[in-house]
């Protein structure tokens, strides 16, 4: 074989290979997303996917963890591209349009990606990587696709600046809890044909909701903080103990 025939069946194989690959993360988006992260194997994924050998998520990406972060990665890409550009209409001339515009920039891309191929799929993934502490949604994808949520998260500390930046925080944290349920709710309800809930809102009146929502709760009046020593969750616990 001549040497451009080599590198014709180099690049022919490389094809072939690249192509399995991205067959394999639509299918384990979709497993995943439909059955949950930690039930399904990587040996259901490769027979889903029509792959006699079993090693062949190993071959691909080493681990079931280099198999999430390739999924999460694929399409945060673009979501994170989106939010940037978002954030960009922040200009500081008014608080309320200013935090309308970071709720926008928190939901928006992932609403915007509901019309690409496993768009649905892809937010169920999501919200289950971010719900379980054990997968670290956020090691995931440091350094590479979270400069929207950094940024996003610098601008609102900046609109809220009486408040402690913990709190800012800590409210940054629960709005992204509630936008990734409610998609992921939205979608789980609507691929199973229920419309009822979140599922019977028009998909323009749903985001526009979950905006309002974001704002809402961003906003929301900061009052002092109950002391330590009467702490629910504390009071719960030595109750337990002493009991």
């Amino acid at each position: 074989m001549t040497v451009a025939g080599n590198e014709d069946a180099a690049v022919q194989s490389g094809g072939r290979s690249e192509s399995i690959r991205n067959h394999l993360i639509d299918v384990a988006e979709r497993l995943f997303a439909e059955h949950g992260i930690n039930t399904v194997s990587l040996n259901q994924i490769a027979k889903a996917a029509n792959q006699r050998n079993t090693m062949v998520i190993q071959y691909h990406f080493g681990s079931k963890t280099a198999l999430l972060q390739a999924i999460a990665g694929r399409r945060m890409q673009a979501v994170n591209e989106r939010r940037l550009e978002l954030l960009g209409r922040v200009d500081g001339r008014s608080r309320r349009s200013d935090l309308r515009r970071v709720a926008e920039a928190m939901v928006f891309p992932f609403a915007e990606h509901l019309s690409h191929e496993g768009g649905g799929h892809y937010v169920r993934f999501v919200a289950q990587l971010y719900s379980d502490p054990r997968l670290e949604f956020f090691k995931l994808i440091k350094g590479k696709h979270d400069s929207g949520m950094r940024e996003a998260g610098r601008a609102a500390r900046a609109i809220l600046s009486e408040m402690p930046g913990d709190v800012v925080k800590h409210r940054l944290a629960l709005v992204t809890t509630l936008i990734f349920s409610a998609f992921a709710d939205r979608e789980k309800l609507r691929a199973a044909g229920k419309h009822v809930g979140v599922a019977r809102l028009h998909t323009a009146h749903f985001v526009n909701d979950l905006v309002t929502m974001v704002v809402g709760a961003l906003d929301a009046p900061y009052g002092e903080r109950i002391p330590a020593d009467k702490d629910v969750s504390s009071t719960k616990s030595s109750r337990r103990v002493s009991a």
